[in-house]
C-alpha cells in the first residue's frame, strides 16, 4: 500500500508538471481529490444520543477559474461514546451482566456508526496575501445522514441479539443534512503541501426508521434536530486544467 501510495503521487506530480500553470500569480481551473478528519461535537438530539464524533471523509471537488468550488463528499461516522446506553437495561441480570445461551455471562458493546453523503458549493476568497488560489473557504451542503447504535456482541453468544433482533434497539435514524463550513484553503506552488481546515456545521433533519423499540415497546415518530459542530482538517491533490486566468498584472 505504501509503494502504491509513493506511485502515485509521483504520477500526480509528473502529471501538474507537464501543466503550464503558475498558481502563485493565476486563477487556475482545478479537480480537487481530497481525504479529511473531522473531530465533531454533538448538539441538540445528537447529544442526547452520542458524545464526541469522528469522521473520515472523501470529497471530489472542481474548482473553477473564478475560485468557485462544486462536488460531492462523503463521510464515516464513528464513536465509542454512547450517551443513550440504558436501552439493553432490560435484558441485564441484576449484577448488570448479559447470559448467553451457554448460560455464562457474556459481553456487549455499543459503538455508533453512521455516514452523510452530501453535494457542496462554495468558494474561495483570496487573502493574506498568499497566491490567489489560496483564502478564506466557505462551503454549504446539503445531503442525507443516517447513524444508528451498533451492538456487538462478544462471543455471538446471545439469543436476545440474534437475526433481527438488534434492530428493535439500534435506534437507526437518518433525513436530509445541510452543513456550512468556513475556513482557509491553501495551494501549495510546490503542489505537494495542499490542504483546507476550518470549522464545519452538519444539521439533520432525522426520524427513527425501526418500527418498534423493543426497550420502549413502542414506536419512536418524533421529529429530530441532529447538530455536529466539528474542526476540520483535508489534505487534497490538486490536478490542474489548461486554462486559467490571469489575476495580477506585470
Amino acid at each position: 500500500m505504501r509503494y502504491l501510495l509513493l506511485l502515485f503521487c509521483l504520477l500526480y506530480l509528473k502529471s501538474n508538471a507537464q501543466k503550464s500553470t503558475n498558481i502563485k500569480d493565476t486563477l487556475i481551473n482545478a479537480r480537487l481529490l481530497s481525504g479529511a478528519y473531522t473531530y465533531q461535537i454533538p448538539a441538540a438530539d445528537f447529544a442526547k444520543r452520542f458524545g464526541t464524533v469522528s469522521s473520515i471523509e472523501g470529497n471530489f471537488l472542481f474548482k473553477f477559474g473564478n475560485n468557485f468550488l462544486i462536488g460531492l463528499s462523503g463521510s464515516f461516522l464513528f464513536s465509542g461514546n454512547i450517551q443513550e446506553d440504558t436501552i439493553l437495561d432490560a435484558l441485564k441480570t441484576t449484577s448488570g451482566n448479559f447470559i448467553s445461551s451457554n448460560g455464562i455471562y457474556s459481553s456487549i458493546v455499543l459503538n455508533e456508526r453512521g455516514y452523510i453523503i452530501q453535494g457542496k458549493f462554495g468558494k474561495i476568497f483570496p487573502a493574506f496575501h498568499s497566491n490567489p488560489n489560496s483564502g478564506i473557504m466557505t462551503t454549504l451542503g446539503s445531503g442525507f445522514i443516517q447513524h444508528k447504535i451498533k451492538i456487538q456482541e462478544i462471543g455471538n453468544d446471545l439469543p436476545q441479539f440474534a437475526g433481527n433482533y438488534s434492530k428493535g434497539y439500534d435506534r437507526l435514524t437518518n433525513g436530509i443534512c445541510f452543513s456550512q463550513f468556513i475556513g482557509f484553503a491553501h495551494f501549495d506552488p510546490r503542489k505537494l503541501l495542499n490542504f483546507y481546515t476550518g470549522i464545519e456545521v452538519v444539521e439533520g433533519l432525522t426520524q427513527n426508521r425501526r418500527d418498534w423499540n423493543y426497550d420502549q415497546n413502542k414506536k419512536d415518530n418524533s421529529n429530530r434536530l441532529d447538530i455536529l459542530i466539528g474542526l476540520k482538517l483535508a489534505w487534497f491533490l490538486p490536478f490542474y486544467g489548461n486554462t486559467y486566468q490571469e489575476f495580477y498584472t506585470h
